[in-house]
């Protein structure tokens, strides 16, 4: 048998077994969109049949996996973080149980307690109250970055200007209450919220959650009083586990008419946030 012939043999083989492959993958594609489009078909009819109407910009997301994670809480980075807000000069106090640390300068007060919840009043030297949206945001940042927080952040403002709330994303997405809020008074800057640092670990191989947004939904409406739907995010939610560790619980959260919940992707219960 000639070469020429061998080598077109081959090549239809390679030709055959590619649009094998195309076919495949474009038949679960499109499998894929019809399941999907007719989730969202389903969702509207249950919904509808319960009265619940869906925002304008509601769309029903896709679901992916997320690990269960642990933290564990870094007294050496809450005592730079008091430092940088309060001063060298501070005078730290521990309980006895170890729980909760509190620092108190000429600056201001401020405690962490177990789990990362922190709290405060900031007196910074010549500190002027800021007047609008910017300045508020900009003195946040200035404020976060001397408490040695100089990751890239996303921001929340309240109306007024005079509230500032800081948070950021772990693997790419929202921890929906890992925040810090700064309130501006008049005569001192208020600081709330709850922070952890150092890097997220996984306790177990294997500890991976895939939570559907459908089944978030419906066990969120099925619990609650709810007239709308406006938005569904997929995120982590902290929470205490004991031993000065906390855990990111993966999950949804739900923007609604009545308020923001996170649909727990373990323990199935809602919670507003």
């Amino acid at each position: 048998m000639q070469w020429s012939r061998v080598k077109s043999i081959l090549i239809m083989i390679l030709l055959l077994i590619d649009g094998f492959l195309i076919v495949n993958i474009a038949g679960k594609y499109v499998s894929n969109y019809y399941r999907t489009a007719e989730n969202a078909h389903n969702i509207t009819e249950i919904l509808e049949r319960r009265g619940i109407a869906q925002g304008a910009l509601f769309e029903l997301p896709e679901t992916h996996t997320l690990p269960v994670l642990q933290i564990d809480r870094s007294r050496a980075d809450e005592d730079r973080f008091a430092v940088g807000l309060l001063g060298g000069d501070l005078v730290r106090t521990e309980q006895p149980d170890g729980g909760t640390v509190y620092y108190e300068s000429a600056q201001g007060v401020l405690n962490w307690r177990d789990g990362g919840v922190v709290s405060g009043t900031l007196k910074p030297k010549q500190y002027t109250r800021p007047r609008d949206h910017a300045a508020a945001q900009a003195y946040a940042c200035e404020v976060l970055k001397a408490a040695g927080i100089s990751a890239s952040v996303d921001w929340q403002r309240s109306e007024d200007g005079g509230t500032v709330t800081a948070s950021f994303p772990t693997a790419g997405v929202p921890v929906f209450n890992r925040t810090l809020t700064l309130i501006f008074r008049e005569q001192d800057i208020e600081l709330t919220g709850w922070w952890t640092f150092g890097m997220p670990y996984i306790t177990k191989s294997g500890n991976y959650v895939a939570f559907s947004a459908t089944d978030a939904l419906f066990n969120l409406i099925s619990k609650n009083e709810i007239a709308q739907i406006d938005k569904m995010e997929l995120g982590f939610l902290l929470s205490e586990s004991g031993g000065g560790r906390v855990q990111m619980t993966p999950g949804w959260r739900v923007d609604t008419n009545a308020g923001s919940f996170f649909v727990d992707s373990l323990k199935k219960s809602s919670v507003f946030v």
